[in-house]
């Protein structure tokens, strides 16, 4: 699944499915930062109207943190 806050577009699957999703939506592959939580940052108005309207779930700050840190632990994020 396909989650954003007001900055971060994140996954709970894999890594390529947040790679697709992110070109779908126009982002450029070297914008990626693979960092603790991998994600795209959503920088602007237009790419985050973008990001909901091709089904990314909207979820606060805290929600979306619990949501990685809970992919953590059951193996999701691999490449």
């Amino acid at each position: 699944m396909i989650y954003m806050d007001e900055v971060h577009l994140v996954t709970t699957g894999s890594i390529d499915e947040l790679h697709q999703f992110a070109a779908e939506i126009g982002l450029k592959r070297e914008w990626y930062q693979e960092h603790k939580h991998p994600h795209y940052d959503l920088l602007s108005r237009p790419v985050r109207q973008r990001a909901k309207r091709a089904g990314a779930k909207k979820v606060d700050s805290k929600t979306l943190v619990r949501l990685l840190k809970a992919g953590e632990h059951n193996g999701q994020h691999k490449h």
